[in-house]
């Protein structure tokens, strides 16, 4: 019989020449550079990133001061975008705004902020503005079919790598304390066309790196025929050749920027970035250059209004896959806040700051807000957002003060940088359907019952796999996964047979239900009190099939049951086993990542995860709420837990279920008040309430 919670060994695996102004402004150290000569490092938790119509002209700039000097303290330093649309500018404007920027950069410092460069637009992100922007025969980027994005020129073409040379030598001559390089830097969503790039000249270095001699139709065909193994790896020394791409710019732009401002910060703004190879660690070192100078990030998303509030989560999601990637040494890392296009009743101001606090759940350590209007009219209308924001300050303080860069620890629903590789197995690549990262961004529902989130295996206390995710990960790495806890669907199951290793979950699926399947729980201790209780998923509205599980190994437990409405029998539909690895699995044949939002369901998976965790998950929600966690153990003595009300109800007394005992516990919420609390028997712990869609944080020392 499988009690509830049994230790279990779990092992882990692992971017003008000649500008008068800003000859003066080299010879005069800028604020941040003042700062780490003085060995202190400037404050960076907020951010603001100012729209090109805010300083364009004097009289904008000079409301923009008077409005941050309303709420002094509030903004650490002010990024200027260069642009206010999408496609490279031509040289000789960029230059003429970089001579602009060279002024007014030092007018921020006297105002007590940093103040930095945001190029908009390197290689541009899509097409807009084409009669006023760069506009040049050199090589646009080109997707599989052959078309192009008149917005966006190939990284790799010589003339426009000159170009970016001489671009960015404008923008380090303004002597800005930090140059963000903008998330045009990808491969992939250059409207109106998607992957990319499949020029000549792409095609032909790829045919270099490989050996063998391509054109872009003989290239996108080896990416879908032949056998599996085959097609996949292929499809990786592409990922390996979209990394390399970028990895080039960015070593350009790194030897142009330092050999003239030898201690200037750069950073890169991202976004999930898989089919670019995910590859930030590399991409950090090289933006570092070989001194390796500070670097900073801005990880982002898409959340712009409130008109669908699960965003707000899923973008710290993302966030968090991203951050995951970095190494330990960038510790500048400011979630992107984008409430494009900056219409206020759009976007609430609570959604806009608890929105920051849930990245910084996630793993930045600092925000910049791109809040403001992009129109050169006043901002006597924003005026709500920044006190908003400048009341959150403190709780973003404690915030960064408990969590810092430790890990997350918890359930990680499993990716790695090859996973765009898995990606419409057997049909069309890259663009595919898209299957084996769908159905891992499903299982992030995980969140919304009360389980904790991780986004790397180094802190899985649980691993998820979902879809033909697996395809991305060698044996030898699943091997690791499944000797520790594993939660997986029957997707998961079908990728792991095609590899030869279903054995380890310790079940085989059998018949497909398309209809009218109704799952009912069995009396087992995963499930308590709830021995009986049914969920109806209703196939009639929501088309997914179920199946039927049967065990093909002994010692395999049944945790819930198929019927129809009839009443009778359609076989189990969620298993759990111990496998011959050592660890165990856990199989779900129903809807398993949806409809999961009933007290008995949310309630089961909650000990399911606890049970395949091993007692090494910290942290589990206790009450029937929408509540997220993160949840982090910076000591083995301390544990860091951040709380997010994601429903439109309050939460009047949350209880959370504690693994280890802790000696004292401090709550902090958003108004940046802290308090004492008292744990109570079993590993309980009650904590303030929570409003919508705020935060707190907890954290218990001992």
């Amino acid at each position: 019989m499988i009690s509830p919670i049994q230790p279990v060994n779990r092992r882990t695996f692992i971017q003008r020449a000649g500008l008068c102004a800003g000859a003066l402004a080299l010879a005069t150290p800028s604020w941040q550079t003042q700062a780490r000569a003085a060995g202190t490092a400037p404050d960076t938790l907020v951010a603001f990133r100012i729209s090109a119509e805010q300083w364009l002209e004097e009289p904008a700039f000079e409301r923009l001061l008077d409005f941050f000097r309303q709420a002094p303290g509030t903004a650490d330093e002010l990024a200027f975008f260069t642009s206010s649309t999408h496609p490279p500018l031509p040289l000789d404007t960029l230059r003429r705004r970089a001579e602009r920027l060279a002024k007014l950069l030092p007018r921020v410092r006297q105002e007590g902020m940093g103040a930095g460069i945001n190029l908009l637009a390197t290689i541009g992100h899509h097409e807009e503005n084409l009669a006023g922007s760069l506009d040049e025969p050199w090589q646009r980027m080109m997707d599989p079919g052959g078309r192009v994005s008149r917005g966006a020129y190939c990284p790799a073409d010589e003339h426009f790598r000159k170009y970016v040379t001489k671009v960015y030598t404008a923008l380090a001559q303004a002597a800005p304390d930090f140059l963000w390089i903008d998330d045009d830097v990808r491969l992939a969503g250059h409207m109106p066309i998607g992957y990319t790039c499949f020029c000549p000249a792409c095609v032909a270095r790829f045919s270099r790196e490989t050996g063998e001699n391509f054109t872009r139709e003989s290239l996108v065909a080896r990416f879908g025929s032949g056998p599996l193994p085959e097609r996949l790896a292929w499809r990786r020394r592409w990922l390996d050749h979209n990394r390399a791409t970028l990895n080039q710019l960015f070593a350009l732009i790194e030897r142009t920027v330092h050999k003239l401002q030898p201690a200037l910060p750069l950073g890169f703004m991202t976004g999930d970035r898989f089919y670019e190879g995910y590859d930030f660690a590399r991409w950090a070192q090289t933006l570092g250059g070989p001194e390796r100078r500070p670097v900073r990030w801005r990880p982002g998303g898409g959340f712009y209004s409130d008109e669908s509030l699960t965003g707000l989560p899923g973008k710290a999601h993302d966030i968090g896959r991203q951050v995951s990637q970095l190494p330990p040494e960038v510790t500048v890392i400011q979630s992107e806040i984008e409430n494009f296009p900056y219409d206020l009743l759009r976007k609430s101001a609570q959604a806009t700051v608890a929105e920051a606090a849930a990245h910084m759940a996630a793993g930045t350590t600092g925000t910049a807000f791109n809040v403001l209007s992009q129109r050169p009219d006043p901002l006597t209308e924003y005026e709500p957002i920044l006190r908003a924001i400048q009341r959150a300050k403190p709780f973003y303080r404690a915030l960064r003060q408990a969590l810092g860069r430790a890990p997350l620890t918890g359930v990680w629903p499993a990716w790695n940088p090859d996973s765009f590789a898995a990606n419409s197995a057997d049909g069309a690549w890259p663009e595919g359907d898209g299957d084996a990262l769908g159905a891992t961004y499903r299982a992030y529902v995980l969140s919304e019952l009360g389980l904790p989130i991780c986004y790397g295996p180094d802190g899985a206390a649980v691993t998820v796999l979902a879809g033909s995710g697996a395809l991305a990960f060698s044996r030898d790495e699943l091997r690791r996964l499944f000797a520790g806890g594993v939660l997986l669907d029957v997707a998961a199951w079908q990728t792991l047979d095609r590899l030869g290793l279903a054995s380890w979950t310790g079940v085989k699926p059998g018949v497909v239900q398309a209809k009218d399947a109704i799952e009912v729980f069995s009396p087992h201790p995963l499930n308590g009190r709830f021995a009986g209780w049914s969920r109806d998923c209703r196939q009639s509205f929501w088309h997914e099939p179920a199946c039927s599980l049967t065990p093909a190994a002994g010692g395999v437990e049944i945790l819930a049951r198929m019927t129809d409405y009839a009443g009778q029998d359609l076989g189990a539909s969620m298993t759990a086993c111990h496998n011959e690895l050592g660890g165990r699995a856990v199989v779900m044949g129903y809807f398993p990542w949806s409809m999961l939002h009933h007290l008995a369901k949310a309630s089961q998976m909650k000990s399911v995860c606890a049970w395949l965790g091993g007692g090494r998950l910290p942290v589990t929600l206790d009450s029937f709420a929408r509540i997220h966690l993160w949840a982090r153990q910076p000591a083995p003595d301390r544990l860091a837990c951040v709380l997010l009300n994601g429903s439109l109800d309050p939460a009047p007394a949350p209880v959370l279920r504690l693994t280890k005992t802790y000696k004292s516990f401090h709550w902090t919420g958003m108004d940046g008040q802290t308090v004492a609390l008292k744990t109570a028997p079993g590993g309980r712990l009650t904590v303030p309430a929570l409003q919508p869609w705020t935060l707190g944080l907890l954290v218990a020392e001992g």
